[in-house]
């Protein structure tokens, strides 16, 4: 058992010096990275999900409206509002918490600050759809 122990503990001793050089080399990359990621996925479901639940029910509302019959009726859009549209924000809040963490992964890494790894693509708070993942 011993034995065992100092011979992990040998190739351990080893292998840390090269990969600890080689993580210095891209120190400032690697943390730049890391923390991307990091924050993505900590601040990305927040607002993905305030994005997803404020699509989700506009989409929900136009949805309703429009089996009811008239997309435009002011009825239909109360209707659409107060039944689809609470559906929709339902389902746009969870998918943009997932997307939103799933954007901070993938962002975070490639193109860590950048509007798209906090789920802030798109000029207005509505440009966003929660249900289209690449």
């Amino acid at each position: 058992m011993k034995k065992n122990l100092l011979l992990v503990a040998l190739i351990v001793s080893c292998l840390l010096p090269m990969s600890v050089t080689t993580a210095k080399a891209d120190g400032g990359e690697i943390l730049k990275q890391t923390t991307g990621v990091v924050l993505g996925v900590g601040i990305g479901p927040a607002v993905g999900c305030l994005r997803g639940f404020v699509k989700g029910w506009l989409w929900g509302k136009d949805e309703t409206a429009e089996a009811l019959g008239n997309k435009d009726g002011a009825l239909h859009q109360v209707i659409g509002f107060a039944t689809g549209g609470v559906v929709g924000a339902a389902a746009g809040g969870v998918s943009g918490v997932l997307m939103g963490a799933y954007d901070g992964v993938k962002y975070g890494w490639d193109k860590p600050w950048s509007p798209e790894n906090f789920s802030w693509a798109g000029s207005k708070l509505t440009d966003y759809d929660p249900f289209k993942w690449d």
